[in-house]
């Protein structure tokens, strides 16, 4: 079971949202009932008790039973309703799709989060053996006389600078870690790794315009609140439906059984058309119809809101990643070249021309280049997930696709992490 199928089984707020989907599902059949004939049945016994003048009072019993129907014939206000209920299915189906992709989100996350921190610790880690063996080269100097008492404090500093580092990433990663756990359910294990290479995932299509106009579109919020309108539009026909008449057929067929030793059984059938027109209400009807046309205003606007933020939350996550992209490519670089420093300043430490500080000048400066590249490089992969959330296309098979693009190397990277990686997101355990 992969990371994304665990946390979509053991989701809570998705399993409520599946629950909301299914009860939204029943609006259609509830109002088509409202538009289709009633039909009601009843029995009763009942005692009757007759007193005329100049006669004697007679009691007795009678028992019976009824059956009516009723059928609207003409009711806005109900075929408004039965409108509306598609779109209310509409809308259980786009908040399931949501929280869906959103528990998607939140486990790649978690996913890469975790990954993230077992970079940094092992990159931590390390740092302060570097460090360390620096300062075991500084003490066999000293010993010699090579060496000064002023090198090793440097070099004892940045070795207490390397230790607070690994203990701030074993500390993130048991965070990291937790919160992989909580997303699926399950005890951590280890996971599958990421290339060993910094990659450059794809995206198609390329240009910023279309990533926009698909996120004000068809964003899942955006398409929620476009639905809140609908619905609000359909309010001011229903508010409007109680300046209409309503027209209903009734029937009724009444048998009662004899009274015994007094009538004969009575049997009573009815057929009535009724029309119900409004005359008067305080105002009321009045005051629903300017409620609702505000309503409408009001779902329209949010509606315009939510495609104006979801347009500027993809233009973020889409420069995110393409700046990603470049910042990775550039770290990469510059990492290589700190590396490649800091082996000359080796080789010039030993042959006299650099001094410890310079040497350890430069192995803070590589480690510290190889955290920011890691950062970029993940943070690069979030910000192309969130983009495809933000148009409504990350699903499993999406972040499958990414996947795949991430467990193959680029080919000519320059310099790879701290540590090897081999599969992505959606990897089992």
């Amino acid at each position: 079971m992969t990371i994304v199928d665990q946390a979509i089984g053991h989701d809570a707020d998705l399993a409520a949202a599946e629950a909301g989907y299914a009860a939204a599902r029943q609006a259609r059949p509830i109002a088509r009932a409202a538009l289709l004939p009633r039909i009601d049945g009843g029995w009763g016994r009942g005692y009757n008790r007759i007193a005329n003048q100049g006669y004697t009072p007679v009691a007795y019993w009678q028992s019976g039973w009824t059956v009516s129907l009723s059928q609207p014939l003409f009711d806005w206000a109900r075929w408004t309703g039965y409108q509306q209920a598609d779109l209310v299915e509409a809308q259980g189906a786009l908040t399931y799709a949501d929280a869906r992709q959103s528990t998607i989100l939140r486990a790649a996350q978690a996913y890469f989060d975790e990954l993230a921190a077992e970079d940094e610790l092992q990159r931590a880690t390390d740092y302060l053996a570097a460090v360390g063996t620096q300062i075991e080269e500084l003490q066999r100097r000293r010993a010699a006389g090579d060496a000064t008492l002023i090198d090793l404090r440097e070099a004892d500093a940045l070795s207490q600078q390397a230790q607070l580092q690994q203990l701030d990433a074993t500390s993130a990663l048991h965070l990291k870690r937790q919160a992989l756990e909580l997303a699926t359910g399950q005890p951590f294990t280890p996971l599958s790794r990421l290339a060993a290479t910094p990659v450059r995932p794809r995206l198609e299509p390329a240009d910023l315009d279309s990533w926009v106009g698909q996120a004000s579109g068809q964003g899942y919020a955006v398409q929620l609140k476009q639905l809140d309108w609908q619905i609000a539009k359909l309010d001011v026909s229903k508010a409007r439906a109680a300046h209409y008449p309503v027209v209903n057929l009734q029937a009724g067929y009444t048998p009662a059984g004899a009274a015994s030793g007094y009538a004969r059984p009575t049997t009573t059938t009815t057929a009535m058309l009724t029309v119900t027109i409004p005359l008067f209400s305080g105002g009321e009807i009045q005051a629903r119809l300017r409620q609702s046309f505000a309503q409408r205003d009001q779902a329209e606007d949010a509606a315009e809101s939510a495609a104006r933020q979801a347009g500027a939350a993809a233009r973020d996550a889409y420069t995110r990643f393409t700046s990603g992209l470049t910042r990775t490519d550039l770290l990469a670089r510059i990492t290589q070249s700190s590396r490649d420093a800091l082996a000359a300043t080796r080789i010039g430490y030993r042959v006299g021309s650099r001094t410890s500080t310079d040497v350890l000048r430069a192995t803070d400066t590589l480690y510290t280049n190889q955290r920011d590249l890691l950062r970029a490089r993940y943070d690069t992969i979030l910000a192309l997930l969130q983009l495809k959330a933000q148009t409504a296309a990350l699903n499993v098979d999406e972040v499958a696709a990414i996947n795949a693009q991430l467990a193959v190397a680029a080919p000519g990277s320059a310099v790879p992490p701290a540590s090897g990686r081999g599969d992505a997101a959606t990897a089992a355990h």
